[in-house]
Parts: structure tokens; C-alpha cells; sequence
């Protein structure tokens, strides 16, 4: 690490920390949520404007932008070296959930030392985190003999799309770095599944059964619709008063049962409930539900049990990625029949059409059947890389944290480009002395309700990341 950028990047951050906190805000007020395509706006006009409010900061900055509207990305330039560093980063969130306590999730606060909002680590932080650093070697003429190209992209969460759009229409970079991950780095990535499991038999009392907007989330809320009769009415309202996660109303000749689960990335389930589960364990106990419908909830509630698969018998885990994750995020009733969506992440070590004849074979025994939507394979960093040792160095100096690389779970735009590493936007220090706010469970995470990021910590890993990319100059640019 040198020591006098070091010093110099701390003068920028303390000069420029009100003002980038600021633009931070600026850009996290557009709900950039893919919607229906729109001219110019292939992944809605909500996702193009956040694309394009984000470019012009740069513009308004002084750099080269460069908007491609019909694939959804932007680029911006700083430097003039044969090689290229890219940074990878996007614009479009996540939907935003309904139990938000400090603020709405487009009107993004400061408070306790946290910015709140949605979109604000998710993935802003890093677009922000790309500005400091760009500012940064321009302010203090630092030698970078590389040209740093920033990618923005506005369809990563739903697809990567203007990704793939990307790696058809331009040259990879020489090396990459997407600042969407944890520190010190990514050495790879997990496959990830997307499919839709369907029950042989149309459900006959449960009249509706919904909830859920995305496959990466795990589904925190959820609402069964039920016939009414007086039986099922009593017994439903008798249990319910047993279970705190259930609430349940009669009303226009219906029965409503409303769950509450907790939300979390699907790439890391630990911690959260599935609403979806709930309400199937409930009704799969309910005597006065009829058989055929109590049927289709035991089955639902076996296979919503366990979010690393264990229950459908398909549960894998290895020492490079860790356990295979099995998530739901959508539930809904189509063509009267229950329909659950599933995120499954699995180790790169897996063949991905044998794991589906696995998980096709699991549904099939309990008489429901799959429909994959999307499968995108997992991938490992050529094992000879200098880059991880070098960030974990640089990591250690900056923190006073001893971390090593890792495999990820979650899919960043790693999988779709050469040589690129994906790394965090904010981090602890030793030499930190306030408390980072805390947050009631299913609130501050990336995809959950109060999306959170601390203001000091994204700030020190705007250090290591201008450090990183140091390191990346030097080391691509050896004769």
C-alpha cells in the first residue's frame, strides 16, 4: 500500500464527504425497478432514467459518458492507457416490501451515521464508491498508466441483460473489479437455477394463494384466500390465535390469512422465514380444509422447510462454496394450481443438468413438476492469480483485518466478464470507535426493508478500493 496515497485519499474523503453524501442521495430517489419496455427504455422508463441520472453525475463531474440506451448500460472514461480496468456497477434495485420503519424507500435519510433507502448499497454505493476514486486520481494526478472504464449497468437484479449486451458489443476489459460484493474478494461464483414448481392438482377451497415480486429475495409476506365456511372459519381463527406470524380476517365471504416471514438475499438465507411456509404449515393442519387442498399444503409446507434443500433431498456442500441455497421468493396460484418459484445456488464443482434431473426428480415424486426459466453456471478464478493475495494484503493494511478470499453465493456481473473480481463497498476498520446502527431482524440488508449502509464504513472501503485498483494498474501494466 502507499503510504502517501493513503494519506491523500483520507484528505479527499474528509473535503469531499458532505458533498458526495449529497449526490449519494440524488441518485437513490428514482424506484428503479424493471417495469414494462418503453422506447429507449428497454427495462422500463424507471430503470432508464436512474441509468441516466447516474450518468450525469459523471458528466456533471467533468468525465467522458456515453449512454446506450437500447442495451441499458452507460459508460464512463477517465485515463488514456492502451490496457483497461474496468469497474462494473448498476442502477436498477430490487422492489421495495411494505414494512419500512425509518423511512420510504425513496426518500433516502441519514441517520445514526447510515444512509437508508433503497438502492443505497444496493448497488449506488458502488457507482458512488467509482466517483471517489475516479475524483480521486484526477485531483491528485496519480500515474494510472491503465484507462479506467466504468460500466453502469440497469438490468443486473432481473436478469443481466445490458451485461450480456456489454460483452457482444465491446471488448472485456483486461481486468475488472465490481463493487458489489464483501471484502477482500471474489474468486468465483455460484451456478444459479431459476425455476418454477407447479402442484399436479388444482387447490378447490384455497381460492387465491400470492405474494412476492422477485426470485432473489426470500418471500417475507404472503396472503391465502379461503372460502368461507363457518368450520374453517372457527378452526383457522382458533389456531391462529397460537401462531404470532398469522393474522387472519373474514370478510365478502372469504377468509384472508396474512403471514409475516423475514426477508433476505437469496444467496444468504440464514436467519430468514418464508411467509409462504408458514401459511402452508398452517393450513395443512386445518381438519375442516378438505383433503385435496390439505394435500397440496403439506406438500408446499415439506418443500418450503429448508432453504438449503435438504428437505427435497438435494442439499450439496463443498469447501469451496459452501452449502447449495434453495430459495423462494414468488408464490401464486395459476390455472388453480400452487405455483412456487425457486433461486438455487450451487457450487461450480456440480454438473447443472444433472442437479436438475436431481430436483426434477424430487418434485416428481411428490406429483408436482419444474419449469426452469433461467440457469446460469457458476465460475473460479484461474487459481494462478496474483490479484487475490495482492487485495488481501492491501486489505489487512487499510483494516487491520486478516481476510481471505472467498467464493461467493450472490451473482454479480463477474460471471459475464474475463478476469474480474467482485469486492464489498463497506467495511470495518480496527481503528473505528462508533457503533454501527442496528436494525430489527429483516430490516437494513441489501434486498430487505430499511436497506441500510454506513456512511463510515463505505468511506473506508473506498480506500481499499482505490488501493485495489492501484495494484491492478501496476500489475497489468508489467514488462
Amino acid at each position: 500500500m502507499n503510504l502517501t496515497y493513503d494519506r491523500q485519499i483520507k484528505e479527499w474523503i474528509q473535503e469531499n464527504k458532505e458533498e458526495i453524501i449529497k449526490e449519494w442521495i440524488g441518485i437513490c430517489k428514482t424506484p428503479a425497478i424493471k417495469s414494462e419496455v418503453a422506447e429507449n427504455a428497454p427495462f422500463g422508463k424507471e430503470c432508464a432514467k436512474a441509468l441516466r441520472e447516474c450518468t450525469d453525475l459523471f458528466k456533471n463531474h467533468g468525465f467522458d459518458t456515453e449512454i446506450c440506451e437500447k442495451s441499458g448500460y452507460s459508460l464512463v472514461s477517465f485515463g488514456q492507457g492502451e490496457k483497461t480496468i474496468g469497474i462494473f456497477t448498476h442502477s436498477d434495485v430490487v422492489p421495495v416490501g411494505e414494512d419500512w420503519l425509518y423511512t420510504k424507500p425513496f426518500e433516502p435519510i441519514v441517520k445514526d451515521g447510515a444512509l437508508i433507502g433503497r438502492g443505497v448499497e444496493d448497488n449506488k454505493s458502488g457507482i458512488m464508491a467509482s466517483l471517489c476514486a475516479m475524483e480521486f486520481f484526477r485531483k491528485y494526478n496519480i500515474p494510472i498508466k491503465s484507462r479506467i472504464q466504468l460500466f453502469i449497468g440497469s438490468n443486473e437484479e432481473t436478469g443481466m441483460e445490458d451485461i450480456m449486451a456489454f460483452a457482444k458489443e465491446r471488448p472485456n476489459p483486461d481486468i475488472s473489479l465490481i463493487p458489489d460484493a464483501e471484502f477482500p474478494c471474489s474468486t468465483g461464483e455460484k451456478g444459479i437455477c431459476q425455476f418454477y414448481a407447479t402442484s399436479c392438482e388444482k387447490l378447490e377451497e384455497i381460492v387465491d394463494f400470492c405474494g412476492g415480486e422477485a426470485f432473489n429475495i426470500v418471500l417475507d409476506k404472503a396472503t391465502a384466500t379461503l372460502k368461507l365456511t363457518e368450520p374453517l372459519l372457527t378452526e383457522v381463527t382458533e389456531n391462529a390465535k397460537l401462531n404470532n406470524d398469522i393474522s387472519v380476517k373474514a370478510e365478502d365471504g372469504k377468509i384472508f390469512i396474512l403471514a409475516k416471514g423475514i426477508a433476505k438475499h437469496a444467496s444468504t438465507p440464514e436467519g430468514s422465514v418464508n411467509a409462504a411456509h408458514i401459511i402452508a404449515e398452517f393450513l395443512s393442519n386445518i381438519t375442516a380444509l378438505g383433503e385435496n387442498d390439505r394435500k397440496i399444503m403439506k406438500d408446499a409446507a415439506h418443500i418450503l422447510s429448508c432453504p438449503f434443500g435438504t428437505s427435497m433431498g438435494i442439499d450439496f456442500c463443498d469447501d469451496l462454496f459452501g452449502r447449495l441455497t434453495f430459495v423462494n421468493g414468488i408464490v401464486k396460484i395459476d390455472g388453480g394450481k400452487l405455483k412456487l418459484s425457486f433461486d438455487m445456488r450451487y457450487s461450480s464443482v456440480l454438473d447443472a443438468e444433472k442437479l436438475i434431473d436431481r430436483t426434477e426428480d424430487a418434485f416428481k415424486k411428490l406429483g408436482w413438476s419444474i419449469c426452469v426459466e433461467d440457469n446460469k453456471p457458476g465460475f473460479s478464478i484461474d487459481e494462478g492469480s496474483r490479484i487475490p493475495g495482492l487485495f488481501e494484503e492491501i486489505y489487512k493494511e487499510v483494516t487491520g483485518f486478516e481476510k481471505k478470499s472467498f467464493k461467493l453465493g450472490g451473482g454479480t456481473y463477474a460471471r459475464n466478464i474475463k478476469n474480474a473480481f467482485s469486492v464489498g463497498t463497506f467495511t470495518d476498520t480496527k481503528e473505528r470507535k462508533t457503533p454501527i446502527l442496528k436494525m430489527p431482524p429483516g430490516h437494513g440488508g441489501a434486498h430487505q426493508c430499511d436497506e441500510m449502509i454506513d456512511i463510515e464504513s463505505f468511506f473506508a472501503a473506498v480506500r481499499v478500493i482505490i488501493h485495489y485498483l492501484v495494484a491492478m494498474d501496476e500489475e497489468i501494466n508489467k514488462i
